[in-house]
């Protein structure tokens, strides 16, 4: 059934010539306003190259002293924990709950938290959430995406 499934997804070959010939045709409009927004940005190349410079921490932090200034000096705490080792290691956490049995059991460390932070509005949230981390000593996601 699989296999049979998996042949279902195959594109013919005379399917695929009338989808290059749809997208190389220069009367095609909506391929045209597409072509047209994207020269506006540059090449993907161009593109991928100012999204990696602009994920870089000073161009951050420079967004954030733009933006919400307000936020640095919480930045600055939250990376100084970070140094000092004031948040909990999952071992001492799990060693916390679990006793010393903790020591000999295996985790799943492939299914590791991620928090999604959506928007800059969460960001007081998220600093509540570190101090509280710190003084009751208890995990926070070490891992956010941006989205």
């Amino acid at each position: 059934m699989v296999d049979d499934l998996r042949n279902r997804l195959k594109i013919p070959a005379d399917r695929l010539e009338e989808l290059n010939q749809l997208l190389l045709d220069p009367d095609t409009q909506l391929v045209n306003d597409l072509l047209e927004v994207v020269s506006r940005y540059g090449t993907p190349e161009e593109i991928n190259r100012k999204a990696a410079e602009n994920r870089a921490l000073p161009v951050l932090l420079d967004k954030v002293k733009a933006v919400k200034p307000e936020y640095l000096e919480d930045l600055k705490w939250l990376e100084a924990q970070r140094d000092q080792g004031a948040f909990i290691r999952i071992s001492d956490y799990r060693r916390k709950i679990l006793g010393d049995q903790a020591d000999g059991m295996k985790f799943a460390d492939d299914f590791a938290v991620t928090l999604e932070v959506s928007a800059l509005q969460y960001f007081p949230w998220l600093i509540a959430c570190a101090r509280k981390a710190i003084a009751n000593r208890e995990l926070m996601p070490g891992r956010f995406i941006k989205v």
